[in-house]
């Protein structure tokens, strides 16, 4: 992979967004060390549904301060829907509004095919023992399946070190995609209103994510679920907010309704963004992967950068070029 970026076009307002940790594993008695039998939290402002779901209530989010700032507001509709006000800017400086609704089981469904839960795994255990010739190498078979079954991978990035567990973002977005169909639905729609092209309403994608939902990191644990920090794209809907990951996973989830455009994620130490292929203007930054060029996108936020503009730490990761992998969205 190279990368190639336009003399001076770092911007100065810095994000500094630390993705989602990566798990260390050794046992499974070291994940229960390392916090996976923690009580939940309890939740303000929630409703527990009829299936024992704690789901969000209403809420208004200022997203930023003063005069014109961006907001994001959500209602609980008695029909199960959530129903979602988001006023934010476009690149231009325009004024936008978008409103779109989806069910609060598609948000509880995303999250519960995400993370490690202590019983699901102790119940693998379980199993495990109650069969003849069941040893340790069959158990971690069975483990990395559940990994991989939840959206998260194993990887290790030195002989010497341990196996940790990551995000498998592409895996998210590929299972997700269909379900933010009411923001591309109501981006299209805003898109038409305004007799606005792809390229206006993929960039009206990119600003609703970037500025018009709250950067902030998602808590360790959603639901009695181990969630490494990320919020799968229904959640960050739910929540409106996130950080550089689940806002890329989002944002990707959008676009891919949006345009057949091919995708990639791109993590540096520290942080995550995504890549759009296409040809680069002089003045937009880029990576190239198995020679097709791809014009990065940070999608964490808050600060507004149109495609090709990227932070100064995006930008000193990407000259150092170590830690850095691309991952093609599915």
């Amino acid at each position: 992979m190279t990368w190639r970026t336009p003399e001076g076009r770092a911007n100065a307002m810095n994000t500094i967004c630390r993705t989602s940790p990566n798990f260390r594993l050794r046992t499974f008695r070291s994940l229960l060390v390392l916090g996976l039998f923690a009580a939940g939290t309890s939740l303000a402002g929630t409703a527990r549904g009829s299936d024992g779901y704690v789901y969000e209530q209403d809420a208004n989010i200022a997203v930023g301060e003063g005069a014109g700032a961006a907001t994001y507001s959500r209602r609980l509709g008695n029909d199960g829907n959530y129903e979602v006000q988001a006023s934010f800017r476009s690149f231009s400086g325009d004024p936008l509004s978008l409103a779109f609704r989806f069910p609060a089981r598609s948000s509880h469904e995303s999250a519960q095919e995400f993370g490690v839960s202590v019983e699901e795994l102790d119940a693998l255990m379980a199993a495990c023992r109650a069969r003849a010739g069941c040893n340790q190498e069959e158990f971690n078979r069975h483990t990395s399946r559940y990994y991989r079954d939840h959206a998260l991978t194993l990887s290790q990035e030195r002989a010497d070190q341990a196996p940790r567990l990551r995000v498998d973002v592409p895996r998210v977005v590929e299972r997700n995609r269909s379900r933010v169909k009411p923001v591309a639905v109501a981006l299209r729609r805003l898109a038409a209103q305004q007799g606005r092209d792809t390229e206006w309403m993929m960039e009206a994608a990119i600003a609703l994510v970037q500025s018009g939902m709250v950067y902030r990191q998602p808590a360790t644990w959603d639901g009695g679920r181990k969630i490494l920090g990320f919020y799968p794209p229904m959640r960050a809907l739910e929540r409106g907010y996130g950080d550089c990951d689940t806002k890329s996973a989002l944002l990707a989830a959008i676009l891919q309704n949006l345009s057949n455009r091919p995708l990639v994620g791109v993590h540096v130490p520290q942080h995550y963004l995504l890549g759009m292929a296409g040809t680069p203007r002089s003045d937009q930054a880029y990576i190239i992967h198995q020679g097709r060029p791809y014009v990065l996108v940070e999608a964490a936020g808050p600060a507004a950068r149109r495609p090709g503009e990227v932070s100064k730490a995006t930008h000193a990761a990407l000259v150092l070029k170590k830690g850095i992998r691309v991952d093609p969205m599915i």
